[in-house]
């Protein structure tokens, strides 16, 4: 028989967890600021800033109103975009940036896990997000890819991240790429409803359930 977390340990997990993300967050902008001589503006344009400002955004709400956590859909979205992110720079792009730099560090590597992990251990018992809104949690990425490819283009800028600029790798290149990244998206959406569903299932209570008992 699984022993579930007590209350006051899920609730320490939740907050430890939560603020940790949003410290994080915090720390690499501020590391940015401070130490390059460009600053953390420009860099709001890339996917990896947007969403971790977007999470850190998210998980101090929650500290402060647990009800956020019945949310699913935004939760759920929140950990796809910083995991995506994560992923993809781990993968593509330490070797065209900075490399491992402390915001580098954080944002790409310590978000990403503490978000996940805050995922499958934290809001047991709460409603699962719906099948319908991995397909639905596109709507943020097709959006920044429309401004990436579109607009900036239009401004004469190219696409924060080689593997999106037709420039670098060709139209036809970019789009496989986009369709791989949909994908990507899409599938890793799934499997976090799937992470979700057995938490769901087994029922501990959340801070959302304690507060309304």
């Amino acid at each position: 028989m699984t022993t579930l977390p007590t209350p006051t340990a899920g609730a320490a997990l939740r907050l430890a967890l939560r603020l940790g993300i949003v410290l994080a967050v915090v720390a690499a902008v501020l590391f940015v600021e401070m130490t390059s001589r460009s600053g953390v503006a420009w860099r709001l344009v890339t996917f990896t800033y947007q969403a971790n400002i977007l999470a850190a955004a998210y998980y101090a709400w929650t500290l402060f109103s647990p009800r956020a956590d019945a949310r699913t859909g935004l939760r759920g979205a929140v950990v796809l975009y910083v995991v995506v992110a994560g992923v993809v720079w781990n993968l593509l792009l330490t070797g065209r940036s900075m490399g491992y730099t402390p915001a580098n560090f954080l944002l790409h590597v310590v978000v990403p896990v503490l978000a996940i992990t805050d995922w499958i251990l934290v809001g047991r018992g709460a409603r699962p997000a719906r099948w319908w809104q991995p397909i639905a949690w596109l709507a943020y990425p097709a959006a920044y890819l429309g401004v990436a490819l579109v607009v900036l283009n239009r401004l004469g800028r190219r696409a924060p991240y080689y593997f999106l600029d037709p420039g670098s790798v060709g139209a036809a290149a970019v789009a496989v790429n986009v369709t791989v990244l949909a994908a990507g998206f899409v599938g890793l959406g799934y499997v976090l409803l799937a992470v979700a569903r057995p938490r769901s299932a087994n029922a501990s209570p959340s801070p959302t359930d304690l507060s309304s008992s």
